[in-house]
């Protein structure tokens, strides 16, 4: 149940017109509350700070020359907006697109817009029928003047954020928040599943081993966005039985597809597979695309692309892709987190129920530097980084499976060097980093042995 209000609260937040919609609805309520206000001294109040206008249809004519030039403003912003997107969509890659949607300072802009467009338009319509003199009238007056001078300075804000938001270095910074938020919200809902996993030296069967009357089989095609484990234990608990997942979140599949395997009595499989794919059905959630919330390797591509677009031959902006590198290193820091792959889930009686593959650091630095360093073949400005990168991990790390994983990677760029950078030094400088990052690996595996 949680991971699906995770995804909705997605969807709410990635969309544009949510924020604008209750503000919106926040100034037809104004507008109203304003208007239906008990006759009082306003004139009294507010002539020594506001002049006084004669009568209502002074008021009526400055709210309808008001609101035009709100809507004009709003045509604009909107306008800059769609440009923005489309050079962040060009230049940026179009799956930021959803990061820019979802900028709080962008829909709230286009939120006061809206608030002033329907204040103004409820303000005329409940002035049809007052009398020449209304003081609530003298009231609407001031705010429909006092939100036209805050939409003009909201322009000029949302003008310079939307400047700023395009920059390729603080749409790293955006991306790489969002990234350290997704890592540890997944960690703090999965930890005490992996570690339980690993003490336990759970696996995961092969898909071709799994018997396909004792199958779990997706109910259509597509990635899965996300799973809700805890509900999926409870209800295999309720049945007596255990499923062993072979899929994780981000994964894509086709419908009738074995994503588990059912382990339960022989003589009670034709009942309980049927049940259980329907409870697997209602949990797997599966749907046309990727989720950030709820799948931290699509998370880590968000960054990934901008560095590849950056490296490709039509760009060839390196400074870019660097600057993505290390934002990735910082990210990775918290991945180490995920010590096992696999997530094992129990019942109240602390009888096994569920297990299933999760995202560990193995796949995620894969996913993080496998793409930047291919499209860095011939590049040592940022082979170079990728090594101080792995460097720096080292002292966190928390076993083998991990240096081994680190040692992969800097074996790798000692053999992409040799293949593809030409010039001698440029190559012994590249091998110069990787060896460093085996060397101190080394001394962190001798260091750990003595202490054991």
């Amino acid at each position: 149940m949680f991971e699906r209000l995770i995804r909705l609260w997605e969807r709410l937040r990635q969309s544009l017109w949510i924020l604008p919609l209750l503000f919106g609805c926040a100034g037809a309520c104004v507008a109203t509350g304003i208007m239906l206000l008990p006759p009082l001294p306003f004139d009294q109040l507010l002539s020594p700070i506001w002049p006084i206008f004669r009568d209502v249809r002074d008021i009526r004519d400055l709210i309808g020359m008001l609101l035009p030039a709100v809507v004009t403003i709003f045509t604009l912003a909107l306008s800059i907006t769609m440009v923005v997107l489309t050079l962040a969509a060009q230049n940026l890659g179009p799956r930021l697109i959803r990061n820019f949607l979802g900028d709080h300072i962008t829909q709230s802009m286009i939120g006061i817009f809206v608030a002033d467009i329907t204040f103004l338009v409820t303000t005329l319509l409940m002035m049809g029928n007052i009398g020449n003199h209304n003081d609530p009238a003298q009231i609407a007056g001031l705010v429909a003047a006092l939100a036209f001078m805050a939409s003009l300075f909201s322009l000029i804000v949302f003008v310079h954020h939307l400047g700023r938001s395009i920059v390729a270095d603080q749409v790293i910074i955006d991306v790489g928040e969002q990234l350290e938020n997704t890592i540890l919200e997944n960690h703090s809902r999965l930890g005490h599943a992996i570690t339980k996993a690993r003490n336990s030296a759970t696996t995961i069967p092969s898909a071709l081993d799994i018997d396909p009357e004792f199958a779990v089989q997706a109910k259509r095609s597509g990635y899965i966005q996300g799973i809700d484990y805890n509900g999926l234990c409870k209800k295999i608990a309720a049945r007596h039985a255990r499923v062993e997942l072979i899929c994780r979140p981000g994964e894509h599949v086709l419908k009738d597809q074995i994503i588990g395997h059912i382990i339960c009595d022989a003589d009670k499989i034709k009942t309980l597979c049927p049940a259980i794919n329907q409870d697997a059905a209602s949990t797997i959630m599966i749907g046309n695309y990727r989720t950030a919330a709820l799948d931290i390797e699509f998370s880590l591509r968000q960054i990934v692309e901008i560095a590849v677009r950056a490296l490709s031959p039509g760009v060839n902006d390196p400074f870019t892709a660097i600057a993505s590198v290390y934002r990735l290193g910082r990210a990775m820091r918290q991945t180490l987190a995920f010590v096992y792959p696999v997530g094992l889930w129990m019942d109240d009686h602390n009888i096994a129920r569920l297990s299933g593959p999760v995202s560990d650091f193995s796949g995620m630095l894969s996913a993080a530097l496998d793409q930047i360093r291919q499209a860095a073949v011939a590049k040592p400005d940022v082979l170079i980084p990728i090594t101080q990168t792995l460097e720096g991990l080292i002292p966190f790390i928390a076993n083998n499976r991990q240096r081994d994983e680190i040692c992969r990677q800097a074996k790798i760029i000692i053999n992409t060097a040799r293949r593809t950078i030409a010039e001698s030094d440029d190559r012994k400088d590249v091998e110069k980093a990787a060896w460093r990052v085996l060397r101190y690996s080394a001394q962190w595996q001798e260091k750990t042995l003595s202490k054991s």
